[in-house]
């Protein structure tokens, strides 16, 4: 699960590089950080909701072309998430 969280960390620390990120699309991600990691703390075996994973996955495609660190950091999350069964 630490490598989870550092994936999550690494997320986090390239949205605040973002200098060119829309608001719209800084608070998606940002409120989708936020519940996943109200989820790693509160329950680390719980599933995420789909929703979040949604949102991410989405989030990762707008941004692929403006913000390709950021959408790659998107994808590693992802990836984290679904290796660590949530």
């Amino acid at each position: 699960m630490s490598e989870l969280k550092q994936t999550v960390h690494n997320l986090h620390e390239e949205l605040a590089r973002a200098q060119q990120l829309g608001p719209e699309d800084r608070a998606l991600l940002e409120a989708a950080l936020a519940d996943i990691r109200r989820a790693l703390e509160s329950a680390p075996a719980a599933k995420a909701p789909d929703a979040e994973g949604d949102r991410l996955e989405g989030a990762a495609v707008r941004l692929e072309a403006e913000h390709p660190g950021l959408a790659g950091a998107i994808r590693s999350v992802l990836d984290a998430l679904a290796k660590a069964g949530i």
